[in-house]
C-alpha cells in the first residue's frame, strides 16, 4: 500500500504571495506530480493548514485544486482550517 502525505498547504487570496510563493501554484504542481508519478498510490493525505486564513473561498480553491487528483484523498485540519 503507498501512501502520500502533503502537509501545511496554506491556501488564501488567489495569487498572494506567502512564505515566499505562490501557494496555490505550488499546489497544483505537488497534485500534478502525485498525478504523474504516483497514480499508484491508495491514498493521499493533506494534514493540517489546508488553508492559511480558513476562509470560504480558500476552501473552494483547495476544492477545485483536489478535483484534478487521480487518487483517492482525506483532509485532516489543523489551527490554521
Amino acid at each position: 500500500m503507498k501512501i502520500i502525505q502533503v502537509t501545511d498547504v496554506h491556501l488564501g487570496r488567489r495569487r498572494e504571495i506567502r512564505y515566499g510563493a505562490n501557494l496555490n501554484e505550488r499546489l497544483d504542481h505537488c497534485i500534478d506530480h502525485i498525478n504523474q508519478r504516483h497514480s499508484d498510490a491508495s491514498l493521499c493525505v493533506f494534514t493540517g493548514d489546508l488553508t492559511d486564513d480558513g476562509e470560504a473561498d480558500s476552501y473552494a480553491d483547495l476544492k477545485a485544486a483536489l478535483s484534478r487528483l487521480a487518487v483517492p484523498y482525506r483532509l485532516l485540519p489543523g489551527n490554521h482550517d
